[in-house]
């Protein structure tokens, strides 16, 4: 008996650069695509099927949880396998180049040609999670200070430890003054859409070396650090009576559910139960 056909849903977002695809398939029969190539980073991760790619005149296998990496112009396509025995899930994230070629600059190599990645397929449980945090980042329409860090932490964890061209790290020297006026900045303008290239200026580093080295001093990342100041912010208007939806907005988060859910991850209840369980009295820390 013939199978039935799988039904494929996708949801995909939009960033600068960035094209992320989110797929879900249910068990039956898939056509498969053509081979074919384009001019961005292909990068995908399955969280629940096996796949195989037909990638540099050979067909690789992907495991669960290992990264596949197409390079940008390479003819590819997925397995010939024309049956899905179980539902699948993954996700595909397409960079542009330039975001790779920027990233090896910033990382100390001049006039860079880009990475070159040899392995089709990486296991390195640190790059999933970062490559997860770029996509909730993404997805979840984060801040610019959120998704530009995510991004170029994802970029130098996998350019540093994967790439055969990558350059030569050396050990950073500390910049506290860099990363002070960093801090202050993010303290005089906690709710603006600042970004990770001003930060950087601010510090008079690369966007790779500023990240580094911040997280190195403060123990967080910018975007981290910023979404902490706004919730201490936020608590405070909170107590004093203002509606959540103007606290949201008062303190440059992009929705009252981005909010909420930065409230709930650092406070452990929601801006709701903490205005009504609390005291409305100044509070400091």
């Amino acid at each position: 008996m013939k199978n039935n056909p799988a039904t494929i849903s996708v949801d995909a977002w939009t960033s600068t650069g960035i094209l992320l695809e989110q797929y879900a398939y249910t068990p039956g029969a898939v056509e498969p695509l053509p081979k074919h190539a384009h001019e961005e980073y292909q990068l995908g991760l399955s969280f629940d099927c096996h796949a195989t790619y037909f990638y540099r005149g050979a067909y690789h296998p992907v495991q669960i949880g290992s990264l596949s990496i197409i390079h940008s112009g390479e003819v590819h396509s997925p397995s010939s396998h024309t049956h899905l025995p179980h539902p699948a899930h993954f996700v595909i994230m397409h960079i542009h180049p330039q975001w790779m070629k920027t990233a090896v600059t910033d990382m100390g190599k001049p006039r860079s040609s880009l990475p070159f990645f040899a392995d089709p397929c990486i296991t390195n449980p640190r790059l999933n999670r970062l490559f997860l945090a770029l996509q909730t980042a993404i997805s979840q329409a984060g801040s610019a200070l959120e998704r530009e860090t995510t991004l170029w932490e994802f970029l130098a964890e996998l350019i540093e430890h994967h790439a055969r061209n990558r350059p030569i790290m050396r050990t950073l020297p500390s910049h506290p003054p860099a990363v002070q006026r960093a801090c202050d900045y993010l303290q005089a303008h906690y709710n603006n859409d600042v970004s990770l290239e001003q930060l950087a200026a601010i510090a008079g580093l690369s966007r790779f070396h500023f990240c580094r080295i911040f997280r190195q001093a403060i123990g967080l990342s910018p975007n981290v650090y910023q979404n902490q100041l706004r919730i201490q912010q936020a608590k405070q208007l909170l107590l004093l009576g203002y509606p959540i939806a103007q606290v949201s907005e008062m303190t440059g988060f992009y929705d009252q559910s981005h909010f909420s859910k930065h409230f709930k991850r650092m406070v452990r209840v929601t801006p709701k139960t903490y205005a009504r369980q609390t005291s409305k009295t100044a509070i400091f820390s």
